[in-house]
């Protein structure tokens, strides 16, 4: 994902946000499930792109960052806007999976500026990218060129939009009705830390004689006996 869009994302979510009445001091109030997931994904994809690690290495490893942010938006799917960005992860995921890397438009490369149209026979592409041709679902691949010299793709759309609609939801303290809310101290919301403790205490301890009918039974055979027959 390009840094450049994500900030911009990022921005306009924290926008929309302040304007429809949100505070940034929502951000503490979010509790993400497995956010080390997003932050490893993001590392990886990130360092494999800076020191440029290419073949069927830098692939795997695109797969399993790119996976374990899909693992992060779907146990948090519940913040208003994650589906769109579980969604958009899915597709880059599908189509690295089919090529064993995301494929690269080369005339979106060079319309770009990112290469000239004369390097193209010499192209060579790292951080577990491969060129466009021939590739399985290859609409899904690095397509769209952008002002700045960068190549996303269709899934990387979904991601941005998404990126907004979460950022905006963050700062609202928004989630999709259902479920535990997963902001805390939020009106109306418990928090999932307070949702499993209720789970882990256990039955409430049983004060006085209880409910079985047969204790209930004998304890009316001693003090109320019944007509002909002498108390023991």
């Amino acid at each position: 994902m390009a840094l450049i869009p994500t900030l911009l994302a990022i921005a306009i979510g924290i926008g929309l946000g302040l304007r429809w009445g949100g505070d940034l001091s929502n951000i503490s109030r979010w509790q993400p499930l497995l956010w080390q997931a997003l932050v490893g994904g993001v590392v990886v994809i990130a360092l494999v792109d800076l020191i440029g690690i290419t073949g069927w290495f830098g692939a795997f490893l695109v797969l399993a960052a790119t996976a374990s942010i899909l693992a992060f938006t779907v146990l948090n799917i519940r913040v208003g806007g994650m589906i769109v960005i579980a969604a958009g992860t899915g597709l880059n995921l599908l189509v690295t999976l089919f090529n064993w890397g995301r494929p690269v438009s080369s005339s979106a490369l060079v319309t770009a500026g990112i290469i000239k149209k004369s390097d193209l026979a010499t192209l060579v592409l790292t951080g577990g990218r491969s060129a466009e041709g021939g590739a399985v679902l290859g609409f899904l691949g690095d397509i769209i060129p952008l002002p700045w010299g960068q190549v996303i793709s269709i899934g990387d759309v979904l991601i941005l939009i998404g990126t907004v609609l979460v950022t905006t939801s963050i700062l609202r303290c928004k989630a999709v009705a259902g479920g535990v809310n997963p902001f805390a101290n939020s009106r109306g919301a418990v928090g999932y830390s307070n949702a499993l403790d209720v789970l882990g205490r256990g039955p409430a301890p049983r004060r006085g004689p209880g409910l079985h009918p047969s204790r209930l039974n004998g304890k009316r055979d001693r003090r109320a006996p019944q007509p002909g027959r002498r108390p023991r």
